[in-house]
């Protein structure tokens, strides 16, 4: 029988699959207000540990999304079952709908684990709707709430970050944000290209020709200009979790160079669009979280005939070293934005903001809140038992007996313990809790600042979105 919650904390458990911050960043802001307005205990948990489901079970059940990845759907397809509230969002959500893209993924049947199916701009919600009859009272616009992080988090000090690497000799910093071209090398190279609409040996010969200039660009700049520091960063998604090799992509040739430092996942990458004074990429959602910062942009494409989204048309753009060169002496010795500014690309950039992550107020989450809050509200104490599920409860033994014995460069040298790693060396999300702990001081400055805390007690934030 169903009864009242009590004025006891409720319980929320937030599943992750990596220690690393862009799904982290999607929910935090969400989960603050939870645990600051709804009195919510929310725990961060690794998504081998969905059995603490059955072992305890919560009033909520929080995820980065529930297509992307196959344990973010069976954990919202198992909570749903079990009468637990789901809420997810979309840690990429800026698609283009005109692409012959499975928006679905894993999530095979379309289900609405979530009762709310949200989209970062209209544009996706119209292609939702027409492609897959999602009801339309069920596809909320609430914007990207990742993209909060810019209007809460302070300026990062360059000279804190150079000094952590005994880089502080320089003054100036151009960052590159890699694109997984390591994807030549492993399996999930045909799914990529298939994506590009550049299929085959063909597409693959394609691509491997745009990892070649994109190299001799950065290359030529770095020879050009000793005295500037380059931060190329790994994209994070380059390998699989279980996949730790540093397969061959546009950054890892050129890690010889004296003023080059070459990330994978040590720094966040905000941090670095930050400390940069200029951000470069082949093609990336990181140009535009440069032009929330302030930041100029640089795309190098030799070829932009291919399938992606349109930010890249919001950037200034190079095709060979000769023009590369051209741009970085207007910044660097010219002192001269004019090249990056253009009036179309400003113009052409204000539009691809709204079409692509709707809002940039710092208000996404709040958006969020305002057509998840009915369901908050009518959650209920159900003591009834919940089904053990038999994978989770396998993978949860695996991870915790396993634990006791890992030694990472026994388990690397090992083949079929060569795919844990990535578990053992993710599972306590340590880099995420104490993200958590850093960033909650920032949320209480935002809502201060812009009088959240009285807007959201009075009501008056839910007429204002």
């Amino acid at each position: 029988m169903k009864k009242p919650i009590e004025n006891s904390k409720k319980l929320a458990y937030c599943f992750l699959v990596s220690n690393e911050g862009r799904d982290f960043h999607l929910l935090l802001p969400f989960i603050y207000y939870l645990e600051k307005f709804e009195n919510f205990e929310v725990q961060f948990e690794f998504v081998w540990n969905a059995h603490k489901i059955y072992q305890k079970k919560p009033d909520l059940v929080i995820l980065p999304n529930t297509r992307g990845h196959l344990l973010y759907k069976e954990i919202s397809e198992y909570s749903f079952e079990n009468n637990i509230l789901v809420f997810y969002h979309d840690s990429e959500g800026n698609f283009k709908t005109e692409m012959t893209y499975d928006f679905l993924g894993y999530n095979k049947k379309g289900m609405f684990y979530c009762p709310i199916q949200y989209t970062w701009n209209q544009r996706v919600k119209d292609f939702l709707i027409e492609k897959y009859n999602f009801p339309e009272n069920k596809v909320i616009v609430s914007g990207a709430p990742g993209f909060d992080k810019y209007k809460i988090l302070p300026q990062i000090e360059k000279a804190a970050i150079l000094e952590k690497y005994n880089l502080s000799q320089y003054s100036k910093v151009v960052g590159y944000a890699g694109w997984a071209f390591g994807k030549l090398y492993n399996e999930e190279i045909n799914d990529v290209l298939n994506i590009l609409l550049k299929p085959g040996e063909e597409g693959k010969r394609w691509l491997e020709s745009q990892r070649d200039i994109v190299e001799d660009c950065l290359r030529q700049a770095i020879e050009k200009y000793p005295d500037v520091l380059f931060i190329l960063k790994k994209h994070p998604r380059e390998n699989f979790e279980s996949d730790y090799r540093d397969s061959r992509n546009e950054m890892n040739q050129l890690i010889k160079y004296e003023n080059v430092l070459y990330l994978k996942d040590e720094e966040e990458i905000q941090d670095l669009i930050q400390i940069s004074d200029l951000w470069v990429a082949f093609e990336s959602t990181s140009i535009m979280e440069a032009w929330l910062l302030g930041k100029p942009t640089l795309i190098i494409n030799s070829d932009s005939d291919f399938k992606r989204v349109d930010i890249y048309k919001g950037s200034a753009s190079v095709k060979n070293p000769t023009e590369m060169l051209f741009a970085f002496s207007q910044l660097f010795e010219e002192n001269n934005l004019a090249y990056f500014e253009q009036e179309s690309i400003l113009k052409r950039r204000k539009a691809i903001i709204e079409n692509s992550i709707g809002f940039s107020d710092g208000l996404n989450h709040l958006r969020i809140v305002k057509s998840f809050k009915p369901y908050l509200n009518s959650i209920q104490k159900n003591d009834n038992k919940i089904k053990l599920n038999f994978k989770f409860l396998r993978i949860y033994i695996l991870l915790h007996i396993g634990k006791l014995f890992y030694i990472p460069w026994l388990f690397k040298k090992i083949p079929k313990f060569k795919k844990t790693v990535w578990v053992f060396e993710n599972y306590k999300l340590e880099k995420i809790k104490e993200g958590r702990k850093n960033l909650y001081p920032h949320l209480d400055a935002f809502y201060i600042k812009t009088n959240l805390n009285d807007k959201i007690r009075t009501g008056e934030i839910w007429e204002q979105l």
